[in-house]
């Protein structure tokens, strides 16, 4: 046996060895053994004129998205606007809380109600984007503003 020949038989085999190496970690993560996305904390971000003090992704027995968020802004303030979106296709649908109108320095429960398309399933990890739109109650010309938060978590 010539040495290109050994040296051909030594790549081959290892070649092999590595496919088989390939395999079994596209298999493995195939099958969620790699899904760091449940190692992953569950978190809710807010602009720092909205404290998030929690929030639940609940799956039954109704799809809601429920927040717990206080008013920092400095005054009382008009919620016109509330919407959630994700980055699935179709992205996830749910039904907001009407208007009202938030008192300073006040908790408020803002609950989506049932949610459907999207990834929204129980176990699976979510990342949701919260869009609220406001005025300040006290301010004359009542100028529109619009806030975004994230939610990390994972649907019970």
């Amino acid at each position: 046996m010539n040495k290109s020949q050994a040296a051909l038989e030594f790549l081959a085999t290892y070649a092999w060895a590595f496919i088989v190496i390939l395999i079994t970690i596209g298999a493995l993560y195939y099958f969620g053994i790699f899904d760091f996305a449940k190692y992953l904390p569950q978190k809710c971000i807010f602009p720092s004129q909205f404290r998030c003090l929690d929030f639940s992704l609940v799956s039954a027995p109704a799809k809601d998205v429920r927040l717990k968020l206080i008013n920092n802004i400095g005054e009382d303030i008009r919620v016109t606007a509330l919407q959630i979106t994700d980055d699935s296709a179709p992205p996830i649908s749910c039904t907001p809380n009407a208007s009202f109108t938030w008192q300073y320095s006040k908790e408020k429960d803002i609950v989506f109600r049932n949610c459907n398309s999207g990834v929204y399933i129980r176990g699976e990890v979510v990342e949701l984007k919260v869009s609220m739109s406001y005025y300040a109650v006290n301010t004359p010309s009542q100028p529109l503003h619009v806030i975004n938060g994230k939610i990390n978590g994972r649907v019970t």
